[in-house]
């Protein structure tokens, strides 16, 4: 049996994106007062749920990127990232199509207008997180559950 440098090579990306959401809720959770104004400028949210989401998405993201990072059930954190840039893809759009000229709030950028960059942004790691997923689903269908190791050339 041999370690494959291709699944090596995937591994690291899941690794990559899991740090990446975990420093984008860990930026949420240290400024979580930028993170409220952000949230309440796209005006998509009762006031009443705003602290509802500012308390918990930053959580979310944190704990579904250090699952991914340790290796700790990947498909279901893939799905959740996945599931979780989708909505933000789709906030994004409403708040473009309402000419709302906003900070995006992401995390990863502060102090980032929504528009196109922000919508690239979203769709790449969406891309990402889905052929991760994708390729989690191969894995497993294959090799079983968290095996990196594949049978011989």
């Amino acid at each position: 049996m041999r370690i494959s440098s291709s699944l090596i090579g995937l591994r690291a990306l899941e690794v990559l994106l899991g740090g990446l959401f975990f420093y984008a809720g860990l930026q949420k959770v240290l400024h979580v007062h930028e993170f409220a104004e952000a949230v309440l400028a796209y005006q998509l949210l009762p006031e009443s749920l705003v602290g509802l989401a500012v308390a918990g998405l930053p959580w979310l993201e944190i704990a579904a990127g250090l699952c991914l990072v340790a290796g700790l059930k990947p498909r279901s954190c893939l799905l959740l990232l996945s599931g979780l840039v989708a909505v933000f893809l789709v906030v994004i759009f409403i708040t473009m199509a309402r000419g709302l000229n906003i900070d995006c709030g992401c995390g990863l950028f502060f102090q980032r207008q929504v528009g196109w960059a922000a919508v690239l942004e979203d769709a790449v790691l969406l891309i990402w997180a889905a052929g991760l997923y994708r390729w989690e689903l191969l894995r497993h269908d294959k090799f079983g559950a968290g095996s990196i190791i594949q049978a011989g050339p």
